[in-house]
């Protein structure tokens, strides 16, 4: 007498998604039943009986619910497991079952839904053809950058002889008192850039002429959805107080200032040195826009079905990178539906040129070496600031962080290939 073989029939649903129905004989229940029934047995506190001991058919007439679907949740994991291993499928995510049937003496049945890496095909990427980005540096961006050196080295310095104007910092303590339920906020001290934007429109309207120590009064009315929630919704009367001004003092373009932002040659050096820095900058800009522009060219290409699974954990991530922005404020709901949408349209890409990338890769025969491997981690060392023995050390005890390292220098160099390749004009 033959023994029964498992049957599995897969079905193709979508590019990513597959069915496999199985069939598992009732032997291979029987003996996975009896291995687990045994368990029990070892197991059992049972009236009259020493733990270990009591009768196998006493134990199964009071478990054998639990003890059945104790089976059913170590068998057919491991019979799927080993028919997607036999058909060369490398399910993304927990393969959801269904339709579960078994009656006494008779097979199992029931049908697992998995999702896939979709295979696809590449296009010609060899041929790719995008617009040369330009990088010609203009006179005004050479004084934008020095103007701005000058910003980040200005002095602030007291002011005597006149009231505040916009750019002024003023020193000042504001107490806010609510004009329904006369209640007094806390007295704020605080330093406030006069004339900011950012700033209440009636705050920057008292302060505008106040001299040290002179006091005003302004009123405002918060709407609900405003981001402070202390006053949203209420009326709030200010008293102010300036304690003190400072204007803002910039250094002269000389030698000196050059000099005192360690460059030693002068004034001509300094500026030789940020066009260099701004033309490095815009050429590194180019490049990434170009490599861009040549991953979207193949995309467009090919025809991918992305996992919905992969795609929704992928979202979640890239949602909470874009909700750190927010810090602790409300993000109003349709904020939130914007930012959703923008983290599927991220993740989405990204895993499009993540699969993109690992196919040309393998194509090219492209790969990484152990010198690339520790020239990666000198460069990441240096810029982090710590030792190299040390971060080699946490590389070593951590494989998921190296592997992670080795991916990023295998993309890139993929990337590399890709815009040598393409033909830019």
């Amino acid at each position: 007498m033959t023994t029964p073989t498992r049957q599995s029939r897969l079905t193709d649903i979508s590019p990513s998604r597959k069915e496999i129905a199985l069939e598992i004989p009732e032997e291979e229940f029987g003996r996975e039943y009896e291995k687990v029934l045994g368990e029990y047995v070892a197991k059992a506190k049972l009236d009259g009986f020493r733990k270990g001991h009591a009768p196998r058919e006493r134990v199964r007439s009071l478990f054998d619910h639990e003890i059945t679907h104790d089976v059913y949740d170590s068998l057919i994991p491991r019979v799927l497991e080993e028919e997607l291993r036999a058909l060369g499928l490398n399910p993304v995510g927990v393969p959801v079952l269904k339709d579960l049937k078994h009656e006494p003496g008779q097979p199992i049945g029931c049908t697992a839904a998995i999702e896939v890496l979709p295979e696809f095909e590449l296009p010609d990427y060899r041929t790719i053809r995008v617009p040369k980005r330009p990088t010609e540096l203009a006179k005004e961006d050479v004084d934008r950058a020095m103007e701005e050196l000058r910003a980040r080295a200005a002095e602030y310095v007291p002011v005597e002889g006149r009231g505040v104007a916009d750019g002024d910092y003023a020193v000042v303590e504001m107490q806010g008192r609510d004009k329904r339920t006369k209640r007094q906020l806390p007295v704020e001290k605080a330093v406030v850039l006069a004339g900011h934007a950012d700033n209440e429109p009636a705050l920057n309207e008292k302060l505008a002429g106040m001299t040290a120590g002179e006091e005003r009064a302004f009123e405002v009315s918060y709407p609900k959805d405003h981001r402070n929630r202390r006053v949203a919704g209420k009326d709030i009367a200010y008293s102010l107080k300036v304690r003190e001004i400072k204007e803002r003092k910039l250094p002269a373009l000389d030698d000196e200032f050059a000099k005192s932002l360690g460059v030693p040659d002068g004034l001509l050096a300094l500026v030789a040195k940020v066009r260099q820095e701004l033309q490095e900058g815009r050429e590194r800009a180019a490049r990434n826009e170009t490599a861009s522009d040549v991953l979207k060219a193949v995309a467009e290409k090919v025809s991918l079905e992305l996992p919905e699974s992969v795609v929704e954990e992928e979202s979640l991530a890239v949602l909470r990178r874009l909700l750190q922005a927010y810090g602790n404020r409300p993000v109003p709901a349709e904020g939130l539906e914007a930012l959703k949408a923008e983290a599927r349209r991220q993740a989405v890409e990204h895993l499009r040129n993540h699969l993109i990338l690992e196919k040309i890769a393998r194509k090219e025969g492209l790969g990484v070496g152990e010198e690339e491997v520790q020239a990666e981690i000198r460069n990441l060392a240096k810029v982090n600031n710590i030792s190299e023995a040390a971060l080699s050390d946490m590389m070593r005890r951590d494989e998921h962080r190296r592997e992670e390292l080795v991916e990023s220098l295998l993309f890139r160099k993929t990337v590399d290939f890709l815009v040598r390749t393409a033909i830019i004009s």
